[in-house]
């Protein structure tokens, strides 16, 4: 029979421990709200602040009247408008999510001719998204030509032919746009739970005494520590990319070269967060909550389900401080885009900066916690 009064007994023991600890007071109560107002501001599914370039001859009256009317809808902003003929490297750098360009003679003078044409390219990485640009650009073009050319529009119809050019996702395949992420995830979840809770054991199961003792230094406890699951984060994710291939034709276009690379960077900046976070927990318990409490806002900030363009300006710095925003990035331009060197140069800057100031903060309160036990 279940006497309640030793449940009732265990039920105070354990609210009276929990209540005691104020780090354990911060991720149950404090966090979750954190959490919830700034996700319920900042992530929409809604498609938006979209980056676009629009090239004509700023002569062109209509055309510079479409540009206005693209960005005035607030579905868009301004990107580079850089003159030169190969557009799709303004995609390919991420320097815009889709390129308009008109025909210089002006489009009022092409469709007097019955040949206006424009076109519109798409970085396709993210599908969902490139068919809502897609979309957008469809319908504000055709009414700013039909408000700008009444006549014309109501006799013939859309007098101009636009050319739509999807990029690096042709088929719009979703699994192309969630896999690398997914595999960046994986690697994420073995460097920061796995390390973070394997240092904070040694602290709760009270082996830090051995440690200080044998003749090894902090960085030789650290690198030992974190070396193990950064291989195993490896295996998984070339298993990943294996599977990927054979299961959904998804191929590696920059090369297994990049992406370990890539990969490697990133390691660095994880690993300082799973010290980080083993400074500040006591236990096992603490260390997991502590990951799970990091992973969750990184995941949501990271572009893997939210893009981060959608997150209002004011919140999104919280994503640029977010290792894992700039390995998805980086993953879906080497899976995708054949990883250009300029992305992969930009996105490795970030991560070694986010990766030096964790390392050391954490190196230095895990040295002293470790002579100070």
């Amino acid at each position: 029979m279940v006497r309640f009064s030793i449940i009732k007994a265990f039920f105070k023991k354990e609210i009276a421990q929990t209540l005691r600890d104020k780090k354990m007071i911060g991720m149950i109560f404090v966090a979750p709200i954190i959490q919830m107002t700034l996700f319920g501001f900042a992530l929409t599914s809604e498609v938006k602040n979209i980056s676009i370039s629009c090239i004509y001859s700023q002569r062109d009256v209509l055309s510079r009247q479409i540009e206005k009317r693209l960005l005035e809808s607030g579905w868009f902003v301004t990107a580079e408008t850089a003159e030169r003929v190969d557009y799709s490297k303004i995609l390919s750098e991420r320097k815009a999510e889709a390129v308009l360009v008109m025909q210089s003679q002006g489009l009022l003078k092409e469709i007097e001719r019955g040949s206006a044409k424009i076109q519109l390219l798409i970085d396709a990485v993210n599908p969902q998204r490139a068919v809502q640009i897609e979309n957008y650009v469809k319908n504000i073009i055709s009414q700013t030509v039909s408000q700008e050319l009444k006549d014309t529009a109501a006799a013939g119809g859309m007098p101009i032919d636009l050319n739509v050019r999807i990029l690096y996702n042709p088929s719009l395949e979703s699994a192309f746009f969630m896999i690398p992420a997914l595999l960046g995830f994986i690697l994420c979840i073995f460097t920061v739970m796995l390390t973070g809770i394997s240092l904070s054991k040694e602290k709760e199961s009270g082996t830090f005494e051995k440690l200080i003792s044998s003749p090894v230094t902090v960085w030789e406890i650290l690198l030992g520590k974190t070396l193990t699951y950064s291989l195993l984060g490896f295996i998984v994710a070339l298993s990943m990319v294996i599977v990927a291939y054979f299961l959904f034709g998804i191929t590696v276009k920059g090369g297994i070269f990049k992406l370990l690379l890539a990969c490697s960077i990133f390691i660095v900046s994880s690993c300082s967060v799973a010290i980080f976070i083993s400074t500040l927990a006591k236990t096992q318990q603490q260390a997991m909550m502590g990951s799970l409490i990091f992973l969750f806002p990184a995941l949501l900030l990271s572009g893997l389900i939210f893009p981060v363009e959608n997150i209002p300006v004011y919140a999104r710095w919280i994503a640029y401080i977010n290792p894992l925003y700039y390995l998805l990035e980086t993953l879906r331009n080497i899976v995708l885009k054949g990883g250009d060197w300029i992305v992969m140069i930009h996105n490795s800057i970030a991560l070694g900066l986010i990766g030096m100031v964790l390392l050391i903060f954490g190196v230095k309160k895990f040295s002293s916690k470790l002579h100070n036990t």
